[in-house]
């Protein structure tokens, strides 16, 4: 069966390069701002299922992989969600806020079986403490990645770059948590 990438990303591409399964990609081009939730899990399972459904409609015989991240930091006031920064004013003014503190990055999985309508998703959680940067390192790291394409403007090199600690999935490397991934493949019916 054919399997369709909901997704331009690079990264969720090395996902499944991993694999060594052909596929196709198919941008989603939802509009992302009309899905919200407080909670930055239910609102990344949200957002990849809304992928998924969206891909599925242009390949309706296809096992659609879709996924979201974003990062998250809790505050005195609650949860902060960052998505992917408008400009770059706002991706500096984010590297600012994680700075010097605790984060977790929000990955989604979402494995849709277009035909039966077969839906599986996952979430996973990496924990992330940034150590305090300057606006030099931050400005370096700017020049060097397009941050305007990643959650909270960071890509998995700053985890190496800026992080004092991790724990949880190794799915910030992926954007997708390949893990899974794998067995959602199986249980619809793909040979890896």
């Amino acid at each position: 069966m054919k399997i369709v990438l909901a997704s331009e990303s690079p990264i969720r591409k090395r996902a499944l390069d991993l694999l060594r399964l052909p596929y196709e990609t198919c941008p989603s081009r939802i509009d992302e701002k009309a899905i919200r939730d407080d909670n930055p899990a239910r609102l990344t399972e949200k957002l990849a299922e809304a992928k998924a459904r969206k891909v599925a409609e242009q390949h309706p015989n296809a096992i659609i992989v879709a996924g979201d991240a974003v990062v998250a930091k809790v505050g005195k006031i609650g949860v902060k969600i960052y998505e992917k920064p408008r400009d770059e004013p706002e991706a500096m003014q984010f590297l600012r806020e994680l700075s010097g503190n605790e984060l977790q990055f929000v990955t989604s999985l979402a494995v849709l079986n277009a035909a039966s309508g077969k839906m599986l998703s996952t979430v996973e959680i990496s924990n992330i403490t940034f150590r305090s940067l300057t606006d030099d390192e931050i400005r370096a790291y700017m020049r060097k990645y397009d941050v305007l394409k990643y959650a909270g403007a960071f890509e998995s090199d700053a985890v190496l770059f800026f992080s004092e600690r991790f724990s949880g999935s190794y799915n910030v490397v992926a954007a997708l948590p390949v893990n899974k991934l794998i067995l959602f493949l199986r249980e619809q019916g793909v040979e890896i």
